[in-house]
């Protein structure tokens, strides 16, 4: 969702300027932004929802306030920010085009796209930035019958609060949620991969580390609690982990604190083992990749990512 936190940038310059009262050079960062940002999208050919309209609204608002001398856009330009955003979250979803779909292309493989539980997780979090929107708005409505500082703490502080809420709500629901409705369903398949499956072709390195948990058999974990850690190096590679506990399974970038497991591995070698394309074993001993730590878990993998199979033979 790197994305959506892209495409709010105009909103974020908007905001950072107005909030000492800067609303005109605000207005002006953000229209600059956005022709930038629209810019881009065309030159991919691959125009956002939220990007147009965020080059519409601050098109409008900096012409009626800068040109036409009217003060609209500061007087009420709190709420009608929100107002706008809203009508950008609701009308994607009456639409039937969720608008964080747009964005979530463009960090999951092609396979997932038409699936009804992806589709589904862009619904909530695309409902979740519609509610916090409208908040939004009656705050910076009610804020205009306050007195200072209340009504900074209406219609600057919570409203951002929400933002960023927003912001973190959109980056962990879509790692959470796919897992947890595909085993309500009995296990069905996400987009080409089934539960306890391998993640669809052309997804290596980091990528396919971060799909293992929609293989992850809670069942073949049970009491397990461990933090496994990959170093992948070459093209896709990079640092994430997976958090095994109370029967869940969860992929974070990055490090962890205390891994239980640390596989270091080229990209290319891991993505074959992990297809079972290539003994696990057999890449171990011969040093194509390496791992320190608990290898008693390392030769457990195959059993509790069905569709992982690090140590097939």
């Amino acid at each position: 969702m790197a994305w959506v936190f892209i495409g709010f940038m105009p909103w974020i310059i908007y905001w950072s300027l107005s909030g000492p009262g800067l609303d005109v050079a605000g207005m002006g960062g953000a229209l600059i932004a956005a022709v930038l940002l629209n810019g881009y999208r065309a030159y991919i050919r691959n125009p956002k929802t939220l990007d147009l309209v965020t080059l519409g609204y601050f098109a409008v608002a900096f012409g009626v306030t800068s040109l036409a001398g009217s003060d609209l856009f500061i007087t009420y330009g709190g709420a009608l920010v929100y107002l706008a955003l809203a009508g950008v979250a609701w009308g994607s979803l009456l639409a039937g085009s969720p608008f964080t779909y747009d964005y979530a292309k463009e960090d999951w493989d092609k396979a997932f796209w038409n699936d009804p539980i992806f589709i589904r997780t862009n619904q909530i979090i695309t409902a979740a930035w519609g509610g916090i929107f409208t908040l939004n708005v009656i705050l910076n409505v009610a804020k205009l019958g306050l007195d200072f500082p209340t009504s900074l703490i209406a219609g600057v502080v919570l409203p951002l609060v929400g933002v960023v809420g927003g912001i973190v709500f959109s980056s962990w629901f879509p790692r959470w949620y796919p897992q947890r409705a595909a085993v309500r369903l009995g296990g069905r398949r996400i987009g080409g991969i089934p539960a306890g499956g391998p993640a669809p072709a052309g997804v290596t390195g980091l990528r396919l580390v971060e799909f293992m948990p929609l293989a992850f058999d809670a069942t073949a974990a049970q009491g397990l609690r461990a933090s496994l850690q990959f170093h992948l190096s070459g093209d896709g590679g990079g640092a994430g982990y997976l958090e095994i506990g109370s029967g869940r399974c969860t992929f974070h970038p990055g490090e962890a604190d205390q891994p239980t497991l640390v596989i270091e591995s080229p990209v290319e070698v891991w993505t074959a083992v992990a297809r079972g394309e290539r003994s696990g074993a057999e890449a171990l001993l011969g040093g194509a990749y390496t791992a320190t730590g608990d290898l008693e878990l390392l030769m457990q993998l195959d059993k509790i990512f069905g569709g992982a199979r690090e140590t097939q033979t």
